[in-house]
């Protein structure tokens, strides 16, 4: 129950409002369909100011014991990445640090180094090919102590792309990072953009990885919470990433202090979920009714989303496996189920196939593929 607290208000006092028994607690894929393990994914609301989180929270090692490939195919997650060096570009001097890059690091866009004294880059699963003296690789967690023990010089710009959502104590991520960084240092980031996909029913907004509802109003009261003064936000598509530029501001005290903007959110946000469940569950209902006169059904995306759509119900007896795009997850099997993945090529000699398709703000751009691969593949 240690983490089981408004971030903002530190209230205690939640209720539970949803929940799916047995869910998968790894969102990729495995080569072997045993020994999954599964745990019940709650959504509680605080009552004393309406924050949502998911609980209980998963430990790091049950969620990420291996690298699901998340944010590297398709090309919106290719504009995003794009978008978001560019934003970043003008300010990568002095000392920089990268958490949580792996496969998507912008090391990989970086090709003048000449105003950067160190770039420190923290991830588990960190497999960079470029090479300088001046990178260095720490294959681990973020730990502010990695630079108070060391007593190194202070960070200038910390840099993270979409990882804020996955921390477990984001109060004392903001304070741990506030210690590195210069005065005037800047922290740039980018992360989901929750309220319109929780409006539009996404399932990859919230679940064991994300298990915090952050909607914009609460992202700004705990950067301002946490000495950090936003100068600029750029909002990716319409239900995608928010991108934050923001300086370190020691005038702005990490206080309970009423001169903090205020957030309660209660009835705004149980409406708002509560559409989302009731979504889920008369969609899932509108998808079996569709399926049952087709023979070969197939789910995209090795993912949450397909895993969300599974364990609210789907007829998986249809299915004949999921498609994915990932080489990396082909012949594998969606985890927590005896699901299959295959390449979206495998429709090109399939007479009449089925896809349902539930996989949010990149619908689009999958829904194109499908039909280039197959003109008569009938989409859900």
């Amino acid at each position: 129950m240690s983490n089981f607290f408004c971030p903002v208000s530190y209230s205690r006092n939640f209720k539970k409002i949803f929940s799916i028994k047995k869910f998968p607690t790894f969102m990729g894929v495995v080569k072997k369909n045993k020994n999954y393990k599964l745990a019940n994914l709650n959504w509680w609301i605080n009552k004393d100011s309406g924050n949502i989180q998911i609980h209980p929270k998963l430990s790091l090692e049950k969620m990420y014991f291996k690298s699901h490939g998340a944010g590297t195919i398709g090309k919106v997650w290719s504009d995003h990445h794009k978008q978001f060096f560019n934003l970043i570009k003008p300010h990568l001097k002095g000392n920089v640090c990268e958490i949580g890059g792996g496969s998507n690091s912008i090391l990989n866009k970086i090709n003048n180094f000449s105003k950067i004294n160190k770039f420190f880059s923290f991830d588990r699963n960190l497999n960079l090919k470029k090479k300088n003296k001046k990178i260095i690789k720490i294959k681990n967690y973020f730990n502010s102590d990695y630079f108070l023990n060391k007593h190194s010089s202070p960070i200038d710009l910390l840099i993270h792309s979409h990882l804020f959502e996955h921390m477990l104590d984001p109060g004392k991520f903001l304070r741990d990072v506030s210690l590195i960084i210069s005065k005037n240092g800047k922290q740039i980031f980018t992360m989901p953009n929750m309220r319109p996909m929780i409006k539009k029913g996404y399932a990859n907004a919230m679940n064991f990885e994300h298990p915090y509802y952050f909607d914009e109003k609460l992202v700004d009261t705990l950067l301002k919470k946490h000495n950090f003064k936003i100068l600029k936000k750029i909002f990716f598509k319409d239900a995608h990433s928010i991108m934050y530029v923001t300086q370190k501001n020691n005038s702005l005290k990490d206080t309970k202090s009423t001169n903090l903007p205020k957030y309660f959110q209660y009835k705004t946000n149980l409406k708002l979920f509560q559409g989302m469940f009731n979504f889920w569950k008369k969609d899932v209902t509108k998808i079996n009714k569709a399926i049952k006169n087709f023979e070969e059904v197939f789910i995209f995306g090795a993912h949450i989303f397909s895993q969300t759509t599974i364990f609210n119900g789907l007829n998986i007896k249809k299915l004949k496996g999921v498609l994915d795009n990932d080489p990396n997850k082909t012949n594998n099997f969606l985890y927590g189920t005896n699901l299959k993945i295959f390449k979206p090529n495998v429709l090109e000699k399939i007479e009449n196939p089925c896809v349902i398709l539930r996989a949010a703000s990149y619908n689009d751009e999958i829904k194109k593929q499908l039909l280039i691969i197959n003109k008569n593949v009938k989409i859900i």
